[in-house]
């Protein structure tokens, strides 16, 4: 085998493409459990509006 720059390794080559999707869906999926479990940016208007009455009633 050649030793030259433009001489490819499709083995290589594959094995770092499967390596890029691989990393893309792990932060697709870090992304999706950041979204999932971070309480702050979640809109809980159930729950606000419980709170209201139940201080209300304590009134």
């Amino acid at each position: 085998m050649s030793d030259s720059k433009d001489v490819l390794d499709f083995a290589q080559a594959a094995e770092r493409r499967k390596h890029e999707k691989r990393e893309e869906k792990v932060l697709e999926i870090r992304e999706q459990f950041d979204r999932a479990f971070s309480h702050s940016s979640k809109p809980t208007p159930v729950k606000d509006f419980l709170r209201k009455k139940k201080a209300k009633k304590k009134r």
